[in-house]
């Protein structure tokens, strides 16, 4: 019997952003990985399309660039890495606006949301640059 990998394509852009293409709630999103981020995000004005609920109260969140942004938590995401595997994540619904009208400018494809090391730990993520995967447990 064959065991097969578990493992998630990577794509760099022109860019240079790593990408890759999950699907949450059964549908197919486009994410940008990003190890230093610490909560994975959704774009809120998505969230109907991905049928995401939000709960709770709005927070504030800091950026990289200290920029504060707000933010709410989601319920309702299953987060489909490949066909044999699946989890329950939360993702912080935020604006991406500004982060897909920098990448259109750069003439690079939208993201739906950002996998963050919330998710990339929980998984045991293993980034493989040379093969653009992200292996997982």
């Amino acid at each position: 019997m064959k065991i097969k990998k578990k493992k998630i394509s990577l794509e760099i852009t022109a860019s240079k952003h790593i990408v890759c293409n999950l699907k949450i709630n059964n549908k197919r999103a486009r994410f940008l990985v990003d190890t230093g981020a610490s909560n994975s995000c959704f774009d809120i004005l998505k969230k109907e399309k991905y049928n995401i609920q939000s709960k709770g109260k709005e927070i504030e969140l800091t950026s990289a660039a200290e920029k504060k942004m707000g933010a709410i938590s989601s319920e309702n995401c299953k987060l489909i890495l490949n066909p044999e595997k699946e989890i329950d994540v939360t993702l912080m619904l935020i604006d991406m606006s500004t982060i897909n009208q920098a990448l259109i400018e750069q003439k690079e494809k939208e993201i739906d949301g950002i996998l963050g090391g919330d998710i990339l730990n929980e998984i045991k993520a293993k980034i493989n640059y040379e093969r653009l995967s992200i292996n997982f447990h």
